[in-house]
């Protein structure tokens, strides 16, 4: 009886270390994830519905956006510098877009805004955006009811800018957002964990 509840108390032991081990790692993780978000100024933009015509007006105002992204945030050097650009032209950006709007022949209205907002783990071309809180220039296209697009806009991965990723990311920064696949399941690990915080 004494081998049976000593080989219990063992087993116990065990699971309570490995699970002390997994979540101090996916604490460290979630506060990689953290600095990686502090260091980034995202794009996003919101569609009026998902009707073919709408999601259709949207990627058309993303590309002019996008072409049009040196005289309207110009060259910022660091997170804050493309925030304060952003806050700066904040109406020139929205006369831009409703100027756009109409040109297409839409009777949307765009709202633009610089807000902190919630955004799953995300995969672009070149990497993965872990989840979590980002500071984001966001438009949205009349009611914002349909699918969003978006992308980094500091440092300027969906630009042409003069700041590479590397003089913003560290290397621990560079591995996670490179290598996604490898880190999937701590991904989602870090969303769960966000939602339990959120819940307190």
């Amino acid at each position: 009886m004494r081998k049976i509840f000593s080989s219990y108390l063992f087993s116990k032991a065990v699971i309570t270390v490995f699970i002390f081990c997994l979540l101090t790692s996916c604490v460290q993780f979630s506060a990689q994830c953290v600095e990686i978000s502090d260091k980034v100024l995202r794009l996003h933009i919101l569609a009026n519905s998902d009707s073919d015509a709408d999601q259709s007006i949207k990627l058309k105002l993303r590309d002019r956006l996008l072409e049009n992204s040196e005289e309207l945030l110009g060259y910022p050097a660091s997170k804050s510098d493309a925030i304060y650009c952003a806050e700066e032209s904040i109406d020139k950006i929205e006369k831009f877009c409703n100027g756009e709007l109409k040109k297409m022949g839409s009777n949307y209205s765009a709202h633009c805004e610089i807000t902190n907002m919630y955004f799953n783990t995300r995969t672009y071309d070149s990497g993965t955006m872990p989840a979590g809180f980002y500071d984001a220039l966001r438009i949205t296209i009349g009611k914002g009811e349909g699918k969003n697009w978006w992308c980094v806009l500091f440092p300027p991965i969906c630009l042409s800018g003069a700041v590479e990723e590397k003089e913003v990311f560290s290397e621990d920064d560079e591995e996670i957002l490179n290598n996604g696949a490898e880190y999937e399941f701590r991904f989602k690990v870090v969303e769960v964990f966000d939602y339990v915080k959120s819940l307190f």
